[in-house]
């Protein structure tokens, strides 16, 4: 008996020491795991760091990009600055942080973000090459991020609940009017996804518009905002302006100024976004041919200051950065007339080519 229990013994040691083998296995693979997660987690932090630090005025010296719009987009191609993996793991770090919800509708939606992102804009280039196929054309284009996106109801490409609305507005304003229009936005986007779109295909080829409305820069300005980001957001606009009066130089260009956004205002966004109307400002009165600037602000914010500051509405702006239908149709109300006039008072494409030294 003795020797039977001494032997039972040893069994039941041999079978826990096993399992404490594989438990310290596991353990030691959960670290190894941990251990990458957290140098993809250091590594996206030193490079993000190094993006908010770099000087703007060397940036901007030594990278030299092309405003030339490509006619034919590479098939499959897709913008230097993607990395191949999900474009989530940059908003955490930058582009959506100090909005999660919008960060979680993403993730809810979306299995990844860049795909999405790349299907939008082959879309809208079938879309722009199908209108030049087909009789008539787009008299008015609108260009920008998830604002100028509600228009069509949808977010990053798929039909979202509470945009559903904003299209009713839309078709409601600006779909029975005897010129036509069409929207080209793409939630998310910065300055710099809106100018690659317009370099890879998004600009109709021979059929131009005869208006060009602008609204970009708001997802420029999140997580960083300073007036150096202020800055570099100015001047990417303005390489999209000019870009689109390079291609379409028969079209006016309305730049609309980038919104208030948050609860309360002045918020810490405040003087960024400022900023960036003002330089958009300057460059309309500057360009007073062919450039125009409309600020919409005002409207988004309450009537009267408490302890010296405004209220975003959240009838009009819900989640503190989309307006909701209501705040669209204030939008529509605004831009409708600015945009009927444009359209009758057409530019001559003769007078309005860009003078040369």
């Amino acid at each position: 008996m003795r020797l039977l229990a001494l032997a039972l013994v040893l069994i039941v040691g041999q079978s826990e020491g096993a399992s404490l083998r594989s438990n310290v296995l596991e353990l030691e693979d959960d670290h190894e795991s941990l251990l990458t997660r957290a140098k993809d987690l250091f590594t996206d932090a030193v490079h993000d760091a190094a993006n908010a630090v770099k000087p703007a005025a060397k940036r901007w010296s030594n990278q030299k990009i092309s405003l030339h719009a490509s006619k034919k987009p590479a098939a499959g191609g897709v913008p230097s600055w993607f990395t191949g993996a999900s474009l989530e793991r940059k908003t955490h770090s930058g582009q959506l942080q100090g909005n999660r919800r919008m960060l979680r509708r993403q993730k809810a939606h979306h299995h990844s973000v860049e795909d999405e992102w790349l299907k939008c804009h082959r879309r809208y280039v079938e879309e722009l090459e199908g209108n030049e196929a087909s009789t008539s054309a787009w008299d008015v284009l609108f260009y920008g991020d998830s604002i100028m996106e509600e228009w069509r109801g949808t977010f990053l490409g798929s039909a979202w609940g509470p945009f559903q609305d904003v299209k009713k507005v839309w078709a409601e304003h600006f779909g029975s009017k005897p010129y036509k229009s069409h929207a080209l936005g793409i939630a998310g986007d910065k300055a710099e996804q809106l100018l690659w779109r317009l370099q890879n295909g998004e600009l109709p080829a021979s059929k131009h518009p005869k208006v060009v409305v602008v609204m970009i820069g708001t997802n420029d300005l999140v997580g960083n905002c300073t007036l150096q980001t202020a800055q570099e957001t100015a001047q990417a606009i303005l390489k999209v302006n000019t870009l689109l009066h390079a291609e379409l130089p028969s079209a006016h260009l309305l730049s609309l100024a980038v919104l208030p956004k948050g609860e309360m205002w002045p918020n810490r966004c405040t003087d960024a976004i400022l900023a960036v109307n003002a330089e958009l400002q300057e460059y309309a009165e500057q360009n007073s041919d062919f450039a125009h600037f409309h600020d919409l602000g005002s409207a988004f914010l309450s009537t009267e200051a408490v302890g010296g500051k405004y209220e975003v509405k959240e009838a009009l702006m819900p989640d503190s950065l989309h307006p909701s239908a209501v705040g669209m149709r204030i939008v529509a109300t605004q831009l409708e007339p600015i945009i009927s006039s444009l359209v009758s008072r057409p530019l001559s494409a003769e007078l309005d080519e860009p003078a040369t030294a």
